[in-house]
């Protein structure tokens, strides 16, 4: 797990939980959705990713790499978010989520790094390919700053793929469904055995792994082939705390981010 020290130094002196995310981030989404399961109070600080709001000095001096979501918890900045996950069910340890056998508890790890590492050349290509997200590509000037701003490869290498009128192809989201089917159909598998991914029980892995499927089925993904992850998406998704964390969120159409400062130079970006 890594505690970023952000180059905004005014959030240190925040108290209590501190939520920066967007409304239809699936790894916002999964925070929310462990903070509704944990009866949490949180403060929301969205950013509006269809106006660039992240793409500031603001929001990178929280989150060096200008992604959602990045929790504050009375000055401890974490960014990535199964770790995000990890630190909240570490610190508030009722009711938890890990309550399976010390011989599964490697699994939980292993599926919240899939849903991690996954998530730019399988769940953000697909959605890129299949959404035609014309809305997303960036202005010069919000590519220039952004590119001044970015320093992580990856996201660098994805963006340069998405920008100045290029697109994914068909073959990039084919090679990014091929990549989600892999680890679907050992989903399936694990679920089959006793309803949730890892030791009969639910756990984290769910809760990381649920949004994502909502996102994917929003860009078309196919699941028909995956009775037990139907099944099981359906059980999770009647759930409150989804409705309030998922659905209702990704409902909404706008949100002012609460931070003005930030607010004030993303308009600027």
């Amino acid at each position: 797990m890594v505690v970023v020290v952000p180059t905004d130094s005014s959030v240190l002196e925040l108290t209590g939980i501190h939520l920066y995310h967007a409304n239809r981030s699936n790894c916002s989404a999964r925070v929310r959705l462990l903070l509704e399961e944990k009866e949490l109070d949180w403060t929301s600080h969205h950013i509006d990713l269809g106006r660039k709001e992240n793409i500031s000095e603001a929001y990178f001096g929280i989150n060096p790499k200008g992604v959602v979501p990045a929790l504050v918890h009375d000055g401890t900045v974490i960014t990535e978010s199964n770790d995000i996950l990890l630190y909240l069910e570490e610190t508030f340890l009722e009711p938890g989520f890990r309550a399976v056998s010390s011989d599964c508890q490697s699994e939980i790890d292993y599926w919240l790094k899939m849903s991690g590492d996954l998530h730019i050349p399988g769940i953000k290509t697909f959605q890129y390919y299949k959404l035609n997200a014309a809305l997303l590509e960036k202005t010069d000037e919000e590519l220039a700053l952004y590119r001044k701003l970015q320093t992580d490869p990856d996201l660098l290498a994805f963006h340069g793929k998405h920008s100045e009128g290029r697109r994914f192809s068909a073959a990039d989201a084919d090679a990014a469904a091929a990549l989600l089917d892999e680890y679907f159909a050992r989903q399936e598998q694990e679920i089959a055995d006793g309803g949730w991914l890892v030791g009969g029980s639910y756990t984290l892995a769910d809760i990381s792994w649920s949004p994502t499927v909502t996102t994917l089925l929003a860009g078309g993904f196919d699941f028909g082939k995956y009775p037990n992850i139907e099944e099981w998406y359906a059980r999770i998704s009647r759930r409150p705390q989804f409705e309030k964390a998922v659905f209702e969120w990704r409902n909404q159409a706008r949100y002012a981010v609460t931070d003005p400062t930030i607010a004030g130079a993303a308009g600027t970006a």
